[in-house]
């Protein structure tokens, strides 16, 4: 008898969640696709770092642009369309972020990168003024200046021999990011001057990444018996340490409360949020933390990708410096105007060319907190988390033509970027809820890329097609190609 209560009990709760479910399943009628294992669907063939983008491609071959999956009890809308994609970024019902991105808040904070509405929208309206245009030019004479040291660094590098660039871009761009978002420099940190806060930084993301793979290793307990979690832990405190300490001397220099702050750095708003009250020192952390490291981390892996996209491509290499040279006819050190900028025209061709192949995070996830109709009609009921794949939408044949899996700049000349969908490239996403620090970025990219262009001529005996592409909480290379410069005069 008592079995046969089990039997039943269990019958009941089963019947139970499949009639909670009941819209998830009627959607998966119309974006048929992988449902994998019971319970656990397909999470045990996402939990490996360098998989996702393959399997997820494997999928898009078999079910189409739009599919239905499952990963746990929690089901997955996955897009690579850019008018759905539309229809969820401007949606004011799927503004939150996916649970996914729990682990971040966990490893850098709780920032405009993750917070919820309303706490986002309050965030972002008190941190905008930091990246306003007025406050982007006023980042130029740090901007020259660091690429002048830059340029010092590959002076010493440029020996013949093939190296790999990317842990000096590191460096440089958490310089950048530090100045310009907290006000402050940090090169006589000791956590800077040896390279261990970028090392900490890099090992965050890729536990992150690991976590989000493996919805399981979320609880501790379990990243311990794996021996996850002290590394993560360690990286963890180390960050946050490093920020604290900036922190601390910001709070020492008593920035006066009665206007919103001089200087319109994201720390110096933060301060003016804590002194009245509407931040706590957390949030004021936080969002330090997450500010740095995301402008630090995209801006160096754009430059990386760009050279190295370029050294693969001489030709393209050729017609951009041929555009910088005609700005900057003398080599060396110089300065660079944001109407400089505004005339490297291939230059920008290029960038975006980059971020089309490479785009700095290949996955975005959105949760809907209402049901969404998208406009085919069909509805996306509240409690979905829906996967943009910008990786594989940047990639789509019918949108780009044949050439689309290849680099060439004039993918962006107007007569073929014109008939291109509004969201058929969104390197920085868009809509509601679009990247804060978009055009910094861009900034920032363009004038590195110019002065390091104008000086050295890049080379790899890496092929293209050997690239082989990892997803991350940004996007990475498995096997980063060595490059090597030669100076140009």
């Amino acid at each position: 008898m008592d079995l046969i209560l089990c039997i039943i009990l269990v019958a009941l709760l089963v019947l139970y969640y499949l009639w909670t479910r009941r819209e998830f399943y009627k959607l998966s009628m119309k974006f048929p696709g992988p449902l994998g294992y019971p319970l656990i669907g397909i999470a045990l063939k996402l939990s490996h770092n360098g998989v996702v983008l393959k399997l997820l491609r494997t999928y898009i071959k078999k079910y189409g642009n739009i599919f239905v999956s499952w990963l746990g009890p929690f089901p997955m809308l996955i897009v690579s369309d850019p008018q759905v994609t539309r229809d969820i970024l401007t949606s004011p019902n799927c503004v939150n972020k996916s649970f996914f991105y729990k682990i971040v808040d966990d490893s850098l904070g709780k920032g405009l990168i993750t917070l919820h509405d309303s706490d986002w929208t309050k965030h972002r309206k008190i941190l905008n003024p930091a990246f306003s245009h007025k406050m982007l030019l006023s980042f130029f004479p740090i901007f020259n200046k660091e690429t002048g040291i830059l340029l010092k660094e590959f002076n010493k590098l440029a020996d013949g021999e093939e190296r790999d660039i990317l842990p000096c871009l590191q460096l440089f761009t958490l310089s950048i990011a530090t100045q310009t978002t907290m006000g402050t420099c940090v090169k006589e940190d000791p956590k800077f001057q040896d390279n261990s806060i970028v090392v900490h930084f890099k090992w965050l993301l890729e536990c992150a990444s690991d976590i989000m793979h493996s919805p399981w290793l979320y609880y501790p307990i379990i990243r311990q018996i794996l021996g996850k979690e002290e590394q993560f832990v360690k990286s963890k405190i180390y960050a946050s340490t490093f920020i604290t300490k900036i922190v601390d001397q910001k709070l020492s220099e008593d920035i006066k409360d009665e206007t919103p702050c001089n200087n319109n750095s994201v720390l110096n708003l933060a301060i003016h949020q804590f002194k009245r009250g509407t931040f706590d020192r957390k949030d004021v952390e936080d969002e330090s933390c997450v500010m740095v490291g995301a402008a630090a981390e995209t801006s160096s892996n754009a430059v990386a990708f760009t050279l190295m996209l370029l050294a693969m491509f001489p030709e393209y290499q050729e017609k951009a410096f041929g555009e910088i040279q005609a700005l900057f006819p003398k080599a060396g050190d110089f300065s660079i105007s944001y109407e400089d900028i505004q005339q490297m025209v291939y230059l920008d061709l290029v960038l975006n060319e980059c971020l089309r192949l490479i785009p700095p995070v290949p996955i975005v996830a959105r949760q809907t907190s209402q049901p969404v109709r998208l406009s085919s009609g069909v509805v996306i009921p509240k409690g979905m988390q829906i996967i943009i794949n910008i990786f594989e939408m940047q990639r789509r044949k019918d949108i780009w033509g044949e050439e689309a899996e290849s680099f060439n700049p004039d993918h962006f000349l107007p007569h073929n970027f014109q008939d291109i969908h509004p969201y058929g490239f969104i390197p920085f996403t868009k809509g509601i809820r679009n990247c804060i620090g978009w055009r910094y970025g861009l900034l920032s990219i363009k004038l590195t890329l110019a002065k390091l262009l104008r000086n050295y001529k890049f080379s790899t005996s890496f092929n293209f097609k050997n690239l082989e592409y990892v997803e991350n909480v940004t996007m990475k290379l498995a096997t980063m190609p060595l490059l090597k410069f030669e100076q140009r005069n």
